[in-house]
């Protein structure tokens, strides 16, 4: 059996392939961050505006309610600068905004927003 394919099917063939990559490349890159334990925002001068920067900062807030975390022995406070290194060897400075109910830290640093789990934090000090 022989079927013919005109240009028409094969322009479509490759619009459709290439919509299914970018898919498959989408939920790669959401699975990974599921998993990887940390949520990365970049907010550089280039990326958010001041204001949008103010409106993600406040909306960050309300998603970390709980303004204190008690990390080997010591309490910190929402406000307070925090170097975290996590078990990837991953360094954030910034300031901590607070903790959520999925056990996961928020630190804004200069470059970006970092929301990571609790359990994938390897070291928390004070600046």
């Amino acid at each position: 059996m022989n079927l013919p394919l005109s240009l028409t099917d094969v322009l479509f063939a490759a619009f459709l392939a290439t919509v299914i990559a970018l898919i498959i490349k989408v939920a790669g890159k959401m699975f990974r961050a599921l998993f990887a334990g940390s949520t990365i925002l970049s907010h550089g001068s280039k990326v958010l505006t001041p204001k949008q920067l103010e409106a993600v900062i406040k909306r960050c807030r309300r998603l970390f309610p709980i303004e204190s975390l008690v990390w080997d022995g010591t309490t910190f406070k929402s406000g307070s600068t925090l170097r975290m290194v996590n078990d990837r060897d991953e360094i954030f400075e910034g300031e901590f905004l607070g903790i959520n109910n999925d056990n996961m830290v928020c630190l804004v640093t200069a470059e970006c927003i970092v929301a990571q789990q609790i359990n994938a934090i390897a070291e928390i000090t004070a600046l």
